[in-house]
């Protein structure tokens, strides 16, 4: 299955996840979820704050299907 993802702010990296343009990934398990997604695309879990697919929030557990948009937040701070 193809998920397309992204990564915000300091999550982000040239490698598996962008921000500026979602990145293709293909999984190979029909059962996917986000915790599997976080594996492969090698980003600290401890750095995500919130996790979105398609736009709804999700826990680690959620499950992926063919063609999900996920979007990976950190945890942002201000003065």
């Amino acid at each position: 299955m193809k998920i397309n993802v992204k990564c915000f702010a300091s999550l982000s990296n040239d490698d598996t996840c962008r921000h500026d343009q979602p990145i293709s990934i293909t999984i190979g398990e029909d059962n996917a979820t986000i915790g599997n997604l976080i594996d492969h695309v090698r980003v600290p879990e401890k750095e995500i704050a919130t996790v979105f697919v398609n736009g709804r929030r999700v826990g680690r557990d959620g499950r992926l299907a063919d063609g999900d948009r996920v979007a990976f937040v950190p945890a942002v701070g201000g003065v």
